[in-house]
Parts: structure tokens; sequence; C-alpha cells
């Protein structure tokens, strides 16, 4: 059976997979999930004597024996980095490069950048910070926590505060929105658009919503798009036995 990697999106960290991968062992599903530890993360520094993506890119094939047969799930900026990743070959530390079974690419971001206004919104740094210190607030966790989850009274309380703390000490948030604009997605876009990918996304979706899908059929036209209608922006966190469920069945397919 393949291993898959699982990238977790900005401000986030692995508390965002350990339901799932606390669920998984409790039934003794036999599913190997790799989670990379990513700079800038869960209150790892992020270097400044490199390229952004260089580091991002290194920390990620760190991770992977290319003997192995790989599926690569990114969630939210999580599937940007794999697109990043996938326009320069798939490059590893060993020189060798990497060809995936497949690239799943869950609520991702890029072909909606000029459409939102969330990232025009975030173009001036102390808007980012702002922003940042107001998600990882306690006083408005709460709020946000309504906004982001379906049901969030049924998600653990240590879950939930720990995915708010991740954002308190995410040293790459607000890095992000210099180096995923609608140029570098264009520079993606012209490169990748004729490969086929796994692009699924959540019917109920409020932080990307799905109608920013059909920005990326147009863009894609070769990959595979699903929507499930139940799931929210994090369905790893609020419908764990579903999601696990549909990550089983990618691997059969």
């Amino acid at each position: 059976m393949a291993k898959i990697l699982f990238l977790h999106g900005n401000g986030g960290g692995k508390s965002r997979f350990r339901p799932f991968l606390k669920y998984i062992h409790q039934q003794d599903i036999q599913l190997d999930v790799v989670v990379p530890d990513l700079s800038g993360f869960e209150g790892r520094p992020f270097p400044r004597d490199k390229e952004p993506w260089d580091i991002l890119i290194e920390d990620i094939s760190s991770v992977i024996d290319p003997d192995e047969n790989w599926i690569l799930y990114g969630h939210g900026i999580g599937g940007s980095m794999l697109l990043e990743w996938a326009s320069r070959g798939f490059p590893l530390a060993n020189g060798d490069s990497l060809s995936p079974q497949k690239v799943i690419l869950h609520s991702i971001i890029g072909a909606s950048l000029h459409k939102r206004f969330f990232p025009k919104l975030m173009k001036p740094l102390w808007i980012r910070k702002g922003m940042q210190a107001m998600i990882a607030s306690p006083a408005l966790r709460p709020m946000w926590a309504r906004r982001l989850f379906r049901n969030p009274s049924e998600i653990a309380p240590r879950i939930i505060h720990r995915f708010f703390d991740d954002y308190k000490s995410c040293e790459a948030f607000p890095m992000f929105f210099d180096i995923i604009t609608p140029a570098w997605y264009q520079e993606i876009q012209s490169k990748l658009g004729a490969e086929s990918y796994l692009f699924i996304w959540g019917g109920e979706e409020r932080v990307i919503k799905a109608k920013y899908l059909d920005l990326w059929k147009k863009d894609f036209p070769n990959s595979e798009f699903v929507i499930f209608p139940s799931w929210d922006h994090f369905p790893m966190l609020d419908d764990i036995e579903d999601f696990t469920e549909k990550m089983l069945n990618f691997l059969k397919e």
C-alpha cells in the first residue's frame, strides 16, 4: 500500500491531523501517513538565508523515501505547496525526483486569488500580523470556531485550543501572502495545466467556497474534481470517520 504525505495549510500544524491519526490507530486501519515538520510552523523558526520555496520543498522532500509509492495530499496552502513542488518536477534531496501515484488537492489556494477579497485585504504586513493575532486570541476563539468548524461543540476543546495556538506560533503565516500570488499562480498553471490531479472540495466549504472550483476546472481540464456535499473546510476534524473513508477509497482507486 502506498504511503500518504499530508501537508497542512497556513497557520496550522500536525494537530490538524492528530485526531485523524489517532482514529486510524485505534481502529487498526492500515494507512501509512507521513506529516513533515515544516519550517516556520509550530514554533519552529523560518530561515532567512534561502528562498522560502526552497526551504519548504527541502522540508517536504526530506521525509520522502524514493523507493516507496506515494500519494500526496495537500490541504489549503499545503496543496499550493504541492503545486510548487510539482512545477519543479518533484525534486528530492538525493538528486532524484518523485513520481507520485496520485496528487490530491483539497480546497487549495491559487485559481481564486484574483477573485477573493481576503488575499487583497492581507497585502499590508500589519494587517496580516493583526489577523494572525486575532485568530489566535483566546477571547475570539469561540467566534472563529463557529466560522471554521461545522460542529465545534463535537470537537475536543484541547484540539480546538491547539488549533488556534498553532496560529500564534506560526512564524511563516505572513510570508505566504508574498509568495502565493496571482502571478505565482499564472506561472504554476502555465507549467501544470495539462497535468491530471484530483481536486476535492466541501459542498459546505466556507473558507474557500466551492464556487471557485469552476476556475480550477477551466485551468486544469485533465484533472478530476469531486465535491463532498457535507464537508466544510476541516473534515479531518469535523467528520473523522467520513474523512478516513474517503482517504481509504482514494488508495483503492
